[in-house]
């Protein structure tokens, strides 16, 4: 298994053997990325863990201000990038995009990537699309909106037999900065985190993900619901990937590094193949609880003309709901991935299915005493 040290020496290996090339152009100006720290409230929940949000990881992320994503880009180019978010954990931040950038734009660049992967766009499975732009979706957390649309931890499209690889989010309509980032997980970090004994132990387990669960009717605090508090947001007029869920690896193998990553969520996740329902919501509930542990996660705060690009293989991400009066909309347009390989090469999410859960949110941050007090405190504020 590759380790960030390897993956990090042979990101400068690549970076330095393109420093000549102008390929290299689009590296320049690469940065960590912002952390507005005195911007941001205080005090901000996990709904997950009940505790303050916080992290700590240094590594996890770049910005790269020198690229102008309405231009054309090259398959060497287009692996320049792609190498710079491998490099950074699978978080690039394309700062300072132009006043000018459309709808269009923001597809054509997807789809060039589309075509360096051989894959396709995903279609929406759940939620209609941009009325400008059937491929876009548009996510919308209005103002005083209680429900948020994505607003605990999860991995873009888990439930589908393909999982998304890449998902690329433009803001449009952008919060003050500092308030309602999106907080990101590395999967990665967080499994090679786990003593040896743990990760024997999740190596050959596996999961079904549901994408009902979300969006099914029956629950008032899930992306149903957070969808049905928004003025643009619909659900699909056919939507048959609420009928069943999917079996996925509880750890999976980036295709592109080698790395091994933790795959479940509390979004998606319902339960562990072949466990008793107290041993399933168990694992669940400390997997889910360390991949959100500070040490892992970073935070994305928004700009105007700012778009995100972040590898879904790598991570797991949520919306943060820090600041209710603050209107945000951004587009996103995802990239089609494969189905999630375990260590062996195995993937079951082409032909493991079983009937969908039902609609509802994870339940277990409760039976953490700890998350209950911090989450008392939190609403007594």
């Amino acid at each position: 298994m590759l380790r960030r040290s390897a993956l990090g020496l042979a990101g400068r290996r690549f970076s330095t053997a393109l420093a000549q090339e102008p390929a290299a152009r689009l590296l320049e100006g690469r940065c960590a990325l912002a952390q507005p720290w005195s911007e941001r409230p205080k005090g901000t929940i996990d709904q997950m863990t009940g505790r303050e949000v916080q992290t700590l990881s240094k590594h996890l992320g770049c910005e790269l201000p020198s690229v102008d994503l309405t231009q054309s880009f090259n398959f060497e180019e287009l692996e320049i990038i792609k190498q710079a978010s491998d490099d950074a954990g699978g978080i690039v931040v394309f700062s300072h995009q132009k006043d000018t950038m459309t709808i269009h734009d923001h597809t054509r660049f997807a789809r060039q990537l589309v075509a360096s992967e051989d894959t396709v766009l995903e279609p929406h499975a759940v939620a209609a699309g941009h009325p400008l732009d059937s491929d876009v979706l548009e996510i919308v957390r209005e103002a005083n909106q209680h429900v948020v649309f994505g607003e605990n931890w999860h991995s873009d499209h888990s439930f589908m037999g393909l999982t998304a690889s890449y998902s690329i989010l433009r803001i449009d309509d952008c919060p003050r900065f500092g308030v309602n980032d999106t907080l990101f997980s590395s999967t990665e970090d967080a499994f090679d985190g786990l003593s040896q004994t743990m990760q024997n132990l999740i190596l050959d387990l596996n999961a079904y993900h549901s994408a009902n669960k979300a969006y099914g009717v029956g629950h008032p605090g899930n992306s149903l619901a957070a969808m049905e508090g928004t003025d643009t947001m619909s659900m699909l007029a056919e939507t048959p990937i609420l009928e069943s869920d999917v079996l996925q690896p509880c750890v999976t193998v980036h295709p592109r590094t080698g790395r091994r990553s933790i795959y479940v969520s509390p979004t998606f996740t319902t339960h562990v193949d072949g466990m008793k329902p107290e041993e399933s919501k168990a694992i669940l509930l400390f997997l889910c609880q360390w991949i959100a542990r500070p040490e892992f996660c970073t935070r994305v705060s928004w700009r105007p003309n700012q778009v995100v690009m972040w590898d879904n293989r790598s991570l797991s991400h949520k919306g943060l709901a820090d600041e209710l009066t603050e209107r945000r909309a951004v587009h996103r347009v995802t990239v089609r991935g494969v189905s999630p390989q375990n260590h062996r090469g195995e993937s079951f999410s082409l032909t493991h299915k079983t009937k969908a859960a039902q609609g509802g949110l994870f339940e277990g941050v409760m039976d953490m005493p700890d998350a209950a007090t911090a989450a008392a405190r939190h609403m007594s504020a």
